[in-house]
């Protein structure tokens, strides 16, 4: 199981910071996408340790991130999915960064570390690792904004290249109106790499508070409900919706 120290192990989501290379493998990511590698994390914690979790984060981990150099860090808890799970996201340039030691070692020394990671082991219930590459290119920025709506879809095989062109030319405006409106805060659109199912990717659409998940669908209110069903169809015929999860960031767990 790997703890969460092992995403500090590089320097650029997010679902956040700085350009990266792409990552290999999947075979449906359109290459010539510019695109920032993340590492993420989901944690599932035992209930009754939740609270221990989160101090550790707040008062060892997250400050020894920061001084070992760490240029990013998301944290989000799921308010509608899986009870007690968090997410980190944090930068992943380049593999080679495995090759070294971890930031917590950097930052407490291997004994220190060693401790860190014994209580942070405690607290866990489930842990899973992959890879994803946000789109810069396809990307509102809102790294801050507090409520996450992630909707996690399939592209149809073969059609991942297709899907991006159509996410750019048709659904990206429509969200930019939205958020020029103050329906949305950002959004984002990130292909899953290794560690996850082949041909997966995510959504986002990020608001200020939870009361804008009321307003339905951002397409809809920006562009009217002809036109959102018309680009809503098209995106049906080349992917499919597996899962829907809102999450909310963690400000003190997040820089």
């Amino acid at each position: 199981m790997r703890t969460p120290q092992l995403s500090l192990l590089a320097a650029a989501i997010s679902l956040v910071a700085s350009a990266g290379t792409a990552t290999p493998a999947q075979s449906q990511q359109p290459s010539a996408v510019p695109n920032v590698r993340m590492y993420v994390q989901v944690i599932r914690l035992k209930p009754d340790m939740v609270n221990e979790w989160l101090e550790i984060q707040r008062n060892e981990v997250v400050p020894a991130q920061k001084k070992a150099g760490l240029t990013s860090r998301t944290t989000l808890v799921t308010q509608v999915g899986n009870a007690f799970e968090y997410a980190i996201l944090t930068p992943f340039p380049k593999w080679e960064a495995m090759d070294g030691d971890t930031p917590l070692v950097r930052a407490l020394g291997r004994e220190g570390a060693a401790q860190v990671n014994a209580k942070l082991r405690k607290c866990v219930l489930t842990q899973t690792s992959y890879m994803t590459n946000r789109v810069d290119s396809l990307t509102i920025a809102a790294d801050s904004a507090p409520v996450w709506r992630v909707a996690v879809r399939r592209a149809l095989p073969g059609k991942m290249q297709e899907y991006i062109a159509y996410y750019r030319a048709e659904v990206l405006p429509g969200l930019r109106k939205a958020k020029a409106s103050g329906k949305i805060a950002g959004s984002t659109i990130a292909i899953r790499g290794v560690g996850a199912t082949t041909g997966e990717f995510t959504t986002v659409t990020q608001y200020a508070n939870f009361a804008g998940l009321d307003g339905g669908d951002p397409l809809v209110q920006a562009l009217g409900q002809e036109a959102a069903a018309r680009i809503n169809a098209k995106g049906g015929e080349l992917s499919t919706a597996t899962q829907v999860i809102v999450r909310r960031r963690i400000a003190d767990l997040s820089f």
